[in-house]
């Protein structure tokens, strides 16, 4: 009977434990004039990296991408260069998060070549590597591990604190974004933003150290003058329904910072940043936040609800510093690092499945999935749309975007197959393997890390000469 109770009782304070809800406080900002971290100059050309979601598919593959353009030698000012020299903002989701901020806080500091006479310098070198094997860890049985250490059982809030426990441990040491923030005025780091979803608003959350008034693009007056400009006539009825569809347009498009909701984030650990822009309910998170005197509590996920690729908080910072009234750079490029899972694969077999349940069974991201796609769709209309009306976007000599997909490498037979792989797969296979390779936070495989750091060399060199124009050509 005691040892019953004992047991019961156990189980009651796992029980228990894992309902209590968890809460990161951090202190109130209510200076709204005044932004917490302090502005850093411009660069005349802005060079932004795109990371997308994916699990350590998505980090793998940053990694192997970082690497390949830090190989990339530029000319700039008569000097040689890397790509990696000329990268002043990171914006990411989900897992290319913890790739950026791996990148952020470990890559050596500026004052470290990252080329040799040949290839890259001795730290570098050393640094990739470590890099490349660090994203294919076994994160979840890690943070499972953690999970049972600290009673944190079946709590998928608290399963966000075992990612970021683990992920302290392993790289970050606790740095904070205060930290962060001084690598990026050293130069020792670009400027970083990764991308939550704040489930209360549905809006984007860009956890950064940049100021609010960096991502202050009003185009909706902007919109307005060009079309009016084109002789767009507007009754005063179309006008004020004009005016209503752009200012939701301009709510939900515009991300908010901690700043703008009044919260103090200097003391942020990047690791819990990271996993606030990684959080999949119900799995892991979301990761719930209050601000020191406030009632409210902001519930913050996966960036990937609302942009899977991190280009949106990337493209509204280089519209608002490219606008001509205000110009604070000449030109601005955006690389799109893109390993996330092909919504199509798959397709085939859920053609044969009987019980539609078992869709979301196997693949529970699918409905979100659905909405990206859709979104992504929409994106891309918009975007090329504006670009031939000539509103709102520069052309493509002052704004350029270059996509580097995991699943565009193009693989040949005379291609040496990593050692990690079967010596017999076929080009086919390759091809599919790494279409395939699932959205979790470990590489199950170690043959499907090689393909994707593999993949990521091949689709910057076939990129390559289309960046080191951009790069090149005076503004």
């Amino acid at each position: 009977m005691k040892h019953t109770l004992t047991v019961l009782g156990l189980g009651l304070t796992l029980v228990l434990t894992g309902c209590f809800a968890k809460i990161h406080h951090l202190p109130a900002h209510l200076d709204k004039t005044t932004p917490v971290f302090a502005p850093l100059p411009d660069q005349d050309i802005l060079v932004g990296l795109a990371v997308s979601g994916g699990g350590s598919r998505a980090a793998t593959f940053a990694a192997g991408t970082l690497e390949a353009l830090a190989n990339i030698r530029v000319m700039d000012g008569g000097r040689e260069r890397s790509v990696l020299e000329t990268i002043t903002h990171m914006s990411s989701v989900s897992g290319g998060s913890l790739a950026t901020a791996y990148y952020a806080v470990k890559k050596p500091g500026k004052s470290e070549a990252v080329l040799a006479a040949q290839g890259l310098s001795p730290a570098y070198q050393q640094f990739f590597a470590s890099f490349k094997e660090d994203m294919r860890k076994n994160f979840q049985l890690r943070a499972f591990g953690r999970q049972l250490m600290n009673f944190r059982v079946a709590n998928p809030t608290k399963f966000a604190y075992s990612f970021a426990d683990v992920w302290d441990a392993d790289f970050f040491d606790g740095i904070t974004l205060s930290g962060l923030y001084e690598r990026e005025r050293q130069g020792d780091a670009p400027q970083i933003i990764f991308n939550g979803t704040i489930y209360n608003t549905g809006r984007r959350l860009a956890l950064t150290t940049l100021p609010p008034s960096d991502f202050a693009y009003d185009f909706t007056n902007e919109l307005r003058a060009k079309l009016v400009a084109k002789g767009q006539q507007f009754t005063p009825e179309g006008r004020a329904s004009f005016d209503r569809s752009l200012q939701r347009a301009k709510n939900q498009f515009l991300p908010q910072t901690f700043e703008d909701i009044g919260i103090d984030h200097r003391q942020l650990p990047v690791s819990l940043a990271v996993v606030t822009s990684a959080s999949f309910p119900p799995v892991v998170g979301p990761v719930t936040y209050q601000s020191t005197g406030t009632p409210a509590y902001t519930h913050v996920g996966d960036g990937g609800l609302f942009d899977n690729l991190g280009t949106e908080s990337l493209t509204t910072l280089f519209l608002n510093k490219l606008n001509p009234n205000r110009p604070a750079a000449k030109k601005g490029l955006i690389i799109v690092i893109d390993a996330s899972f092909p919504f199509d694969e798959g397709s085939a077999e859920l053609d044969e499945k009987d019980k539609g349940f078992d869709v979301f069974a196997e693949d529970p991201s699918r409905i979100v999935g659905i909405m990206e796609e859709r979104a992504n769709a929409y994106q891309a209309m918009l975007w090329h749309s504006l670009r031939a009306e000539s509103a709102l976007l520069p052309d493509y000599d002052h704004l350029k975007l270059i996509i580097l997909r995991h699943t565009e490498a193009e693989w040949t037979t005379a291609d040496p197959i990593p050692a990690a792989c079967s010596q017999n797969l076929s080009v086919e296979e390759i091809k599919r393997t790494v279409r395939q390779i699932p959205t979790l936070f470990k590489i199950e495989d170690p043959c499907h890390g090689a393909l994707l750091i593999a993949a990521a060399h091949k689709v910057v060199q076939k990129q390559r000469q289309r960046i080191v124009d951009f790069l090149q050509q005076h503004p």
